[in-house]
């Protein structure tokens, strides 16, 4: 392995990490991408979309073991939200790692513009109202039914890309009526129960190169920790802004690759 790919994994893996630690996400929406589209402008082989799939979950799972219980001691975690949504969602990542053996790199790409594209659209809605930012912790509650319906859908697209917790955001910010920065620490902590049995998925059907996934990790610990202490220092209307354009941006690249495809 060269150098320049240690050092371009390691770089990825804390870009994706600092993303985790600030907006609450695994930083697979950030990571899918940058592995896809970053290393052929160093020269290096384009990795298969199935490779980088099973390279974020392995990075998402180290990053939200950290960033979640970051969030966690910060007092930013919802116990009853994350376990529901955690639990569900955990489910559909195993099945969805699982099957992910045996689908096509396109409609992996397909499945991954669909859903940012859909976040990046909610995303752009009215701010919450201050009521709701400021509504403590401890009575924070949201309907057990919706939460996991949802959830189970959203682990499965985390199963099958690696990538897919940052969909948990608007649906607790805009749907469920959470609190911005409770929103952003629960769905981290939801991050790292359903990355565990969707890693474990690929890791069970061979899917997971252990070294270069490994390098990933080490970049993406460090990078979630600077993540979580930079989300401290930022206002709850900055974070979702960054969010919603982090979100949109990734949607247009990946879109323009899928019409390549086709055209």
């Amino acid at each position: 392995m060269s150098a320049t790919l240690i050092a371009t994994l390691a770089g990825l893996g804390a870009t994706g990490g600092f993303f985790a630690g600030l907006l609450g996400f695994g930083g697979g929406v950030v990571m899918f991408p940058l592995l896809y589209y970053v290393p052929p402008l160093f020269g290096l082989a384009r990795l298969e979309a199935q490779t980088v799939a099973a390279i974020v979950i392995s990075q998402v799972f180290f990053s939200a073991l950290i960033g979640g219980f970051v969030h966690l001691r910060s007092g930013q975690v919802q116990r009853r939200i994350a376990l529901i949504a955690g639990g569900a969602s955990s489910v559909g990542s195993f099945a969805g790692g699982v099957a992910s053996r045996w689908t096509s790199e396109q409609f992996l790409l397909l499945l991954f513009g669909i859903v940012t594209l859909l976040v990046g659209l909610i995303m752009f809605l009215p701010a919450p109202r201050q009521r709701q930012e400021d509504e403590p912790i401890e009575s924070v509650s949201v309907p057990t039914i919706p939460l996991a319906s949802y959830s189970l859908a959203t682990g499965i697209v985390v199963g099958f890309l690696g990538a897919g917790n940052f969909a948990f955001v608007p649906l607790l910010i805009y749907v469920l009526k959470v609190p911005t920065r409770i929103a952003l620490g629960s769905s981290l902590f939801i991050a790292l129960m359903n990355s565990a049995t969707g890693f474990i998925g690929k890791l069970v059907t061979g899917q997971i190169p252990l070294l270069v996934s490994s390098i990933a990790v080490g970049g993406a610990a460090a990078g979630a920790l600077l993540g979580e202490q930079v989300h401290r220092r930022l206002s709850t209307k900055m974070l979702r802004g960054i969010y919603a354009v982090v979100v949109a941006l990734i949607a247009l690249r990946v879109w323009i690759t899928i019409w390549n495809y086709h055209a």
